[in-house]
């Protein structure tokens, strides 16, 4: 128990906990403050950890700049362990930044990549001959690691225009005015933007999806405990998939993200 501070003395700082995670707000269902448990990814990490062999104390620090989590909060250790984000190619980069610097977890769940077109548009996707010469959008900041990939090289080789402005709003705003041929975003966010932008009837996802990323828990490899944490996550996680308890989660919150489009 810490003793009373006399008058003059400086106030103390309370200890942080053994582990501390790093998310978001904003990143629905996954990840933010207003909905329920916080998210889906919340939920998950916070009962992996605690399904997780010699479990530790945590806490949850949120950053709503997501542009500050990488580099320099998890880079510089500020918080140990940062989620969700998508794991890029590392076979392929395994110099990027995001590969030569840090550790993922084992997946927390599968992430669709859709291509959002306008209702009445005429364009199929049924192979990626298909996307030659249409100009894309996606928000600046998000990866576009699926768009360059090792047969793709659509970037790289000038096969596609691709459009990054600051928001989905602004990807969503150049397709209805014929800006852009198609936007590229996950299923949930673009399901989100529809609705939210008044876009119902107007804007629709095409079937087949452009890629599937996934979600990973992320630590600096040069963390001292690096390899113990994702053990942690890891052990957790796999606890939860064994119990049933990961499929209740997940489907829980993906019931509660459509019903609120409705």
């Amino acid at each position: 128990m810490r003793s009373a501070a006399s008058p003059a003395a400086a106030p103390t700082a309370a200890p942080r906990a053994e582990l501390m995670l790093l998310t978001g707000g904003n990143y629905m269902p996954f990840a933010d403050r207003a909905w329920p448990e916080q998210g889906l990814a919340v939920e998950l990490v916070s009962a992996a950890l605690e399904a997780s062999p010699s479990p530790v104390d945590f806490e949850l620090d949120w950053e709503d700049d997501w542009g500050r989590h990488l580099f320099p909060l998890l880079d510089e250790k500020q918080s140990d362990m940062g989620f969700p984000w998508v794991k890029p190619d590392c076979a392929a980069t395994p110099e990027a930044p995001r590969c030569s610097q840090f550790h993922y977890s084992d997946a927390l769940m599968d992430l669709p990549i859709m291509l959002f077109t306008q209702a009445e548009s005429d364009l199929t996707y049924e192979s990626d001959a298909d996307i030659a010469g249409l100009r894309l959008c996606r928000p600046g900041g998000l990866f576009t690691h699926d768009l360059d990939r090792a047969g793709r090289n659509w970037l790289s080789e000038g096969v596609i225009d691709l459009m990054q402005p600051a928001t989905p709003e602004a990807c969503f705003e150049a397709l209805v005015s014929g800006e852009v041929d198609a936007v590229s975003v996950n299923v949930f966010l673009g399901a989100a933007k529809i609705v939210s932008m008044g876009l119902r009837g107007r804007v629709v996802p095409m079937d087949t999806p452009l890629s599937r990323e996934t979600l990973h828990v992320v630590i600096s490899k040069t963390h001292p405990r690096g390899t113990t944490h994702l053990y942690r996550i890891n052990a957790g996680l796999a606890a939860l998939r064994d119990s049933g308890q990961y499929n209740e989660i997940v489907s829980r919150h993906l019931e509660t993200f459509w019903g609120r489009l409705k």
